[in-house]
Order: structure tokens, then C-alpha cells, then sequence
């Protein structure tokens, strides 16, 4: 029984399968971008704090936003009578801000209790988006995900969605690209372009993983540092708003919750580091208003310059989550 006392009605149709979930075969890549602060605590406000009546205050930790692309190769329920069901995979992308409640915790506690929000998430897998949204609140967008060599490849990374480009009452919402990622010179990706390897002894020496990681994002060596600690941790805490429309309003919600959740890292398999620059470009999509909510900081062709990032090879479990705040 749920803790609430009402159980949970499945069938064999259902798309939203109850956690953990575990994901094995990861292999993400993961691109730091510069935000700006106030628009960053904007997002804390308007999706956290504000709908708890100030029962949180979370701002963001630092002014920079990570953008990852994943593959799950097998994804599937960790729950009794559903683990032997099967598995599915699915490919993702998903923006992350580094946030802490500062009611709970001071300022100097950088990384000890750093939460992750996502304000923008995009999967090809529809049961991923069932189940992200209804259990933990992930706002997850059906989408297409391409990342460079995969079955369904690119020659970039890109991100396709259903959009407006513009609201107006004759817009007719299309399939569009919301961005792409792809190396600053022009190049294609070889079969192993995205593997720069620095060696696995990498794994047991993140010391010098820090120090290059600083350099190549401009940080300065003691976030390079920080960021690192928290990246490679055990455990990796995120924070979400789960909400629901409600019925016979048109902006009511019926059910509004600060959600919390915990992906556990299973095995590490390799990490690498992508020593090369790549560009993002961003289209203009009314409905996806990444630059402007993100204070992303653009040329004026919506391109930005990304020093290069990391690969990571990896297995996790995302836990069943917990309840922050509720509103009912």
C-alpha cells in the first residue's frame, strides 16, 4: 500500500511502471553552459519556491547550466512482479541547474547539499515520459533525440519536438528542431570522435580530472573541483515540481508537490573527457524559450561556444523518490 493507503490501479497496458527504475548501458555526454544567475533563480521561484508558499527556498548554486545527451540501453522496472516484464531503451536530453534550500542549508555548504532541477527534459521513449511525469514530476517532452553514431544517428547532437514558432491564432504547432550540438570546425564525428580517452586510470585519479576540467570551462581550479566531487558522487539528488490540472478551472492545479528523488550510481564504466570545441545552436521556437528562461548567453545567430565537456560510461538506479512539501 502507498502511503497515502490508496493503491495504485495497474493493468497490463499500463505505460507508467513503478520504480526504481534501472538504467544500465548509459553513456552520456554532458556540456556546461553559462546562464545568468537572476534568470536561473527566476526558474527556482517560479517552480519551486513560489508554489511551495516559501516553504523552500532554493537558488541556484552557480551561473552555469549543464546540458546532457544520454542513451539508456536497457531501462527497466526494479520492482517486485514487474522486473521480469522486459526492458525498453531510450535516448534523452535534459538541462540542469545546481540548486540548494537555503532553508535547510547555509551558503558554504556548495556542494554537501546540492540538488539538481531540470526545467527542460526531451525523450523518444513515451512510457519514460509517462512515468517521469506522473511519479516524480520531470517535465519530460516527447521528443526526438539524435546523438552523433547512434542507430538513429546524426552528425550532431540535436533535439526535435512538437513546437510553435510563433503563438498566433493561424500557428499550426510542427515537428522542429529545438537545437544541435556539433564541433565548432565543421567536421563530421568519426566512430570514436566523442571518446578522447585520457585512460581509465582516470577513474582513480580525479584529481587530474579536476584540474583539466577547470581549464577547459573556465572555472577557476576549486569549482572545476567542486563541480567534479558532486558530478562523481554515490548519489546524486534531484528536486522537481510534480504537478496536475485540475478539472473545471482553466488555471487551477488539483495537485501540486516539491518532489525529491535520488539516482544511485550502480557502476562507473569510463569517463573521458571531450577535448575539442563544439557549438550550440538554438532555433527560435515561441514555445521553447530555452535562451531567455535559462539566460543562456548567445551570439546574435543563437549560437554559443562550448569549450567541450565529458563522456561517462555508467549503470544507475533512480529511487522511488520522497515528498519535500505538499500542497494538499
Amino acid at each position: 500500500m502507498s502511503s497515502r493507503g490508496k493503491q495504485y490501479i495497474d493493468s497490463a497496458s499500463l505505460q507508467v511502471f513503478p520504480p526504481p527504475s534501472l538504467c544500465q548501458d548509459v553513456t552520456q555526454y554532458i556540456f556546461f553552459l553559462k546562464g545568468r544567475q537572476s534568470k536561473l533563480q527566476a526558474l527556482c521561484d517560479k517552480f519551486l519556491n513560489e508554489p511551495s508558499g516559501g516553504a523552500v527556498d532554493y537558488r541556484p548554486r552557480l551561473p552555469f547550466v549543464m546540458l546532457t545527451f544520454q542513451t539508456v540501453g536497457r531501462l527497466t522496472s526494479g520492482a517486485e512482479g514487474f522486473k521480469d516484464w522486459g526492458h525498453t531503451s531510450e535516448q534523452e536530453a535534459t538541462f540542469w541547474v545546481a540548486v540548494s534550500d537555503y532553508k535547510k542549508h547555509g551558503p558554504d555548504e556548495l556542494c554537501k547539499k546540492v540538488e539538481l532541477f531540470v526545467p527542460y527534459i526531451y525523450s523518444d521513449n513515451p512510457w519514460a515520459v509517462a512515468g517521469g511525469r506522473e511519479i516524480y514530476g520531470f517535465p519530460k517532452q516527447a521528443s526526438t533525440v539524435l546523438l552523433p553514431n547512434s542507430l538513429r544517428g546524426a552528425g550532431a547532437f540535436e533535439i526535435h519536438t512538437l513546437a510553435y514558432r510563433t503563438f498566433s491564432p493561424d500557428t499550426q504547432a510542427q515537428m522542429a528542431r529545438v537545437l544541435s550540438v556539433e564541433r565548432a570546425d565543421g567536421g563530421t564525428f568519426a566512430r570514436d570522435e566523442l571518446a578522447v580517452a585520457l585512460g581509465e586510470e582516470l577513474l582513480e585519479k580525479l584529481g587530474v580530472l579536476r584540474d583539466e576540467l577547470g581549464q577547459l570551462l573556465d572555472f577557476n581550479f576549486e569549482i572545476g573541483s567542486r563541480v567534479i566531487d558532486f558530478l562523481f558522487r554515490p548519489t546524486l539528488p534531484m528536486v522537481f515540481l510534480k504537478q496536475l490540472r485540475g478539472v473545471g478551472t482553466t488555471t487551477g492545479a488539483c495537485y501540486q508537490a516539491i518532489v525529491g528523488a535520488e539516482a544511485d550510481q550502480i557502476r562507473l564504466h569510463s569517463l573521458r573527457l571531450l577535448l575539442r570545441r563544439f557549438r550550440l545552436r538554438l532555433e527560435s521556437l515561441a514555445s521553447q524559450p530555452l535562451a531567455e528562461t535559462l539566460g543562456l548567453e548567445l551570439d546574435s545567430r543563437g549560437q554559443m561556444m562550448i569549450p567541450g565537456g565529458l563522456q561517462v560510461r555508467f549503470d544507475f538506479r533512480l529511487n522511488e523518490g520522497h515528498l519535500i512539501w505538499s500542497g494538499s
